[in-house]
């Protein structure tokens, strides 16, 4: 546990780190679970009379972990905004292993993650396509949170996308997805709606209504996991999986 104090002199030691002059001062909020710090540069001089953007505009800004003393970066948001996503951040650490967390985040994932426009957007634009098949609430859980990301996986010497690349989008060949849920529906007697695709194949993923992840390859149907969690984590580290006639649904 550091104090403010603490906090401060690290804060100070980040915002000296190769900024040539005197050590620039820092301004510090503080919150439940740490510190966010943000150099405090001079405010800007109008220029031919027109107000400048406040100096803390697009600065590197950094919250100071107050249990480990771990310095983060974050983007140049409002401290109160910022206070609130590292909130989600540390409520999530435990939901994904540290190596998936890091491509996860990579491609542009965050706790509280919300692409409800976009889903929407895809849901309107593809509703003939997709005419038939029901939006799940585990598949519209899924697509609000990773819809749009592409998830590199791990090649064989563990490196992230060394392997086949998977893609959150449900309608990315409208018909086609939507003909495979529905060939896939009718084999198992498991209604499922598109997630994704996966450049295996490629192959496409599905989800049913339960959030089990399914694939959808030339080659079998494979069992990706019991739910989105556990199939991003297979996507990404790209483990070996059950063809789904050996396994009891």
């Amino acid at each position: 546990m550091i104090s403010r104090d603490e906090a401060l002199a690290r804060a100070r030691e980040w915002a000296a780190a190769g900024h040539p002059g005197p050590t620039p001062e820092v301004d510090l909020y503080e919150f439940d679970l740490g510190f966010i710090a943000s150099r405090r540069e001079p405010e800007p001089e109008p220029t031919n009379g027109a107000p400048q953007p406040p100096s803390a505009t697009g600065q590197p800004t950094v919250v100071i972990d107050r249990e480990t003393g771990k310095l983060t970066q974050w983007p140049s948001l409002p401290a109160p905004a910022i206070a609130e996503r590292y909130a989600q951040h540390r409520a999530a650490e435990s939901r994904f292993p540290p190596d998936v967390r890091e491509v996860l985040e990579k491609a542009g994932w965050f706790p509280g993650r919300d692409m409800t426009a976009a889903v929407d957007l895809w849901l309107t634009r593809f509703a003939d396509e997709l005419a038939g098949l029901e939006l799940f609430s585990a598949a519209r859980a899924a697509l609000v949170e990773f819809g749009g990301l592409r998830l590199p996986q791990f090649g064989g010497h563990g490196e992230p996308g060394g392997g086949y690349t998977s893609g959150i989008h449900p309608t990315r060949g409208g018909g086609v997805l939507a003909e495979g849920s529905e060939i896939f529906a009718e084999e198992y007697g498991i209604p499922v709606f598109p997630l994704g695709n996966n450049a295996d194949g490629p192959s496409e993923l599905v989800i049913d209504a339960q959030g089990r992840v399914f694939q959808l390859h030339w080659a079998d149907n494979f069992f990706i996991g019991p739910d989105i969690d556990t199939a991003v984590i297979t996507l990404i580290r790209g483990d070996d999986v059950p063809v789904v006639e050996d396994i009891t649904l």
